[in-house]
């Protein structure tokens, strides 16, 4: 009798944890019901599993490309990307959600993330190509021109300020190499470029017309160490001087300008 009760006793314990992993599977889903089907691809990316998320997804976004939900798991994807900082596959992912659903609910929050994204990429030094920092800024400007009431307009206002210096902060460490290797008609493009492309920045377009200024006399005076360059388009086209009244224009104009 004993033997019996200690049996049976053992018999629904194994039942019981055999039992129990069953209870966590999955259940099973109608592969025509694009709603359950749904319902189970965005589970893991509503525990933050990501990597997980973006593969169900992906396949669910395959197999019911017309669902209502498609949009939502498209842009679920991207947000995946983003969360996990693979920003160049969540940059692609904004821009052919923002691409194909203009009129969506958060539409607008995908096109601010396409410059988030490109702006995690983006050197901060001043010294390295800003190739990234300037897509930034044309998306953000895409934001604000076609969402103008977004409330992510502020963000990426802040953002585009400080873009916008960052570059022309570039600008000027180049004009600046220019001037240094005494290149002087290339000293004076791209000082007059950055003076002209950057008007908000007073303190920069200060220095950038009193440096072009600077490398007009020494144009003028026939100094630079490329004068006979096809490139050096003020000394082929202007005589010493137009060469030295440029140079004065140049110098009268950031004089005017007061900080």
């Amino acid at each position: 009798m004993q033997f019996r009760e200690k049996f049976s006793n053992l018999l629904m314990l194994l039942v019981i944890f055999l039992g129990a992993p069953l209870a966590c599977v999955e259940k099973a889903v109608d592969p025509s019901d694009p709603a359950a089907n749904f319902a189970n691809a965005r589970a893991p990316y509503d525990d933050e599993m990501y990597e997980v998320a973006i593969t169900r997804l992906g396949e669910f976004k395959s197999r019911f490309p017309y669902s209502k939900n498609a949009p939502d798991a498209e842009l679920m994807i991207a947000n995946s990307h983003y969360k996990l900082g693979q920003y160049p596959e969540a940059a692609a992912a904004y821009e052919q959600f923002a691409k194909l659903h203009p009129r969506h609910a958060e539409a607008d929050m995908a096109q601010y993330r396409i410059g988030e994204s490109y702006w995690a990429e983006a050197p901060e030094e001043i010294d390295r190509e800003q190739e990234y920092t300037i897509k930034a800024i044309t998306e953000w400007e895409k934001l604000v021109v076609s969402y103008p009431s977004s409330t992510y307009k502020g963000k990426a206002d802040e953002f585009l300020k400080t873009g916008k210096r960052r570059v022309a902060d570039h600008s000027e460490f180049i004009a600046r190499f220019y001037c240094k290797r005494e290149i002087y008609h290339a000293c004076a493009y791209r000082y007059i470029e950055l003076a002209e492309q950057y008007p908000q920045f007073k303190d920069l377009q200060k220095v950038a017309f009193a440096e072009a200024g600077r490398a007009f006399s020494e144009l003028a005076k026939g100094k630079s160490k490329d004068e006979q360059s096809d490139t050096n388009i003020y000394y082929k086209s202007m005589s010493s001087a137009q060469l030295q009244q440029k140079s004065e224009e140049m110098l009268r104009l950031s004089a005017a300008i007061t900080l």
